[in-house]
């Protein structure tokens, strides 16, 4: 074997000794574009004909010339025009040529692209940037990640994590359900539409006995995932995500701020205020400076936040009152207690603003909200997985098929996951 030979496979990452390279390499145009190709031949001889059986019978017919797509050192394409020998069994007149494990039968594309391809799938990347990063299409890069998928993808009703996660997104044209494991924090599951009957559907191929080993559901306060749980999981505790218990009292607290601040002249401080600094009033109030005075850019002149929040919060009883239930509800949230936010939610009074529907809410799910002072679990990080799942999805410009897009997400997010790990490491 020629030392250009030697070269030429370690340079191809190729293993398989009966592939030979007989002359060097060359520049050719295909397909309008300047590229690297190398000559070789494959010859192995079989042991028997693959349809009949027999082993004494086979001649050699000819030779059959692929052109493999295989790893480029550059922005050059590079390809290996491999003649593999064709064979004749006499017994039963069928014709086959050799194989080789650098590449798959029916397929041009080498297997060290395709490990490339799939590592460069597990990042960000769109399938346009990556085809054209080894010289293939779009569709090519897809069929791959769908080969892979097939390797992993399997529908197992055997067990289910003692603690879940519930959340949706949306993935097409519609939005989509996605459940995970909130001890390891992975997906376990995502399904194509979020309705009720498609989820009990769903869940109730698993065993009753699979089903009662859950002990908490984490979920946002979606009145439909409330309801479904106890029906699926007898024994489960609701657990509602401490994040959206906040967002809803800060939501109102900001709709009665702003309804507030236009009862008041545009070009009074209190306007200027609540307009320009209306994150402080999200602050917990213990955090804020009642001492030393600052000078507010809003108002014109040095004072403390403490007594500008005050001096808003007079212009409208209700808007206090709204203000120290939400303190209260941040504090007892802060601080985990339990006590604390019951009494709030059972002493709130009506005030006539936004607030009186934000605190029903919470009253009328009282049990679920206390749950998430009780527990240490919450669906935060299945909300972290959805911003992940949306920069997929803003990278490929959308999807339009449903499966594509849920096979690019676990091979990102689980298959591949541990490699990227290490890799980090």
């Amino acid at each position: 074997m020629p030392l250009t030979s030697k070269s030429i496979r370690l340079a191809l990452e190729i293993t398989d000794p009966n592939i030979i390279f007989f002359e060097d390499g060359e520049i050719q145009t295909i397909q309008n574009q300047a590229a690297l190709v190398y000559r070789a031949k494959l010859t192995v001889k079989p042991d028997h004909c693959p349809n009949c059986g027999f082993t004494d019978r086979i001649v050699r017919f000819g030779f059959n010339q692929e052109r493999i797509v295989a790893p480029s050192f550059g922005y050059r394409p590079t390809y290996v025009l491999l003649s593999c020998q064709r064979f004749l069994c006499q017994a039963c007149h069928t014709t086959f040529q050799s194989r080789t494990d650098y590449v798959r039968p029916g397929c041009v594309i080498s297997e060290p692209v395709r490990q490339m391809v799939l590592f460069d799938s597990i990042s960000n990347h769109s399938l346009t940037d990556i085809g054209q990063r080894h010289h293939i299409s779009d569709k090519s890069v897809q069929r791959v990640i769908d080969e892979e998928a097939n390797l992993h993808n399997f529908q197992q009703t055997t067990w289910l994590p003692a603690h879940l996660a519930f959340d949706e997104f949306k993935a097409t044209d519609r939005m989509s359900f996605i459940w995970a494991d909130s001890d390891c924090q992975e997906i376990g599951a995502i399904l194509p539409s979020r309705t009720s009957h498609q989820l009990t559907k769903y869940f109730e191929r698993f065993p009753l006995t699979v089903r009662r080993q859950v002990k908490t559901v984490s979920l946002d306060l979606n009145a439909g995932y409330v309801h479904l749980v106890p029906r699926l999981f007898p024994n489960a505790e609701v657990v509602v995500d401490r994040f959206h218990i906040v967002q809803m009292v800060s939501t109102a607290l900001n709709m009665v701020r702003v309804h507030v601040m236009k009862t008041v002249p545009k070009t009074s401080n209190e306007y200027r205020f609540m307009k320009r600094e209306w994150k402080v009033f999200l602050k917990r109030f213990e955090e804020l400076d009642a001492v030393n005075t600052v000078y507010h850019a809003s108002v014109g002149y040095f004072d403390t936040v403490v007594n500008l929040i005050s001096k808003c919060l007079d212009l409208d009883p209700a808007f206090r009152a709204a203000y120290e239930a939400y303190q209260s509800v941040l504090t007892a949230v802060k601080k985990r207690d339990v006590t604390a936010l019951e009494e709030t939610l059972m002493t709130y009074k009506a005030l006539g603003n936004r607030m009186d529907q934000s605190m029903k809410s919470l009253r009328t799910y009282r049990c679920q909200v206390l749950n998430a002072l009780r527990y240490d679990y919450s669906n935060g990080f299945l909300e972290g997985i959805n911003s992940q799942i949306k920069k997929i999805k803003n990278t490929a410009y959308g999807y339009q098929k449903w499966s594509n897009f849920i096979n690019r997400i676990f091979l990102e997010r689980v298959w591949f996951k541990l490699s990227k790990r290490k890799l980090a490491a």
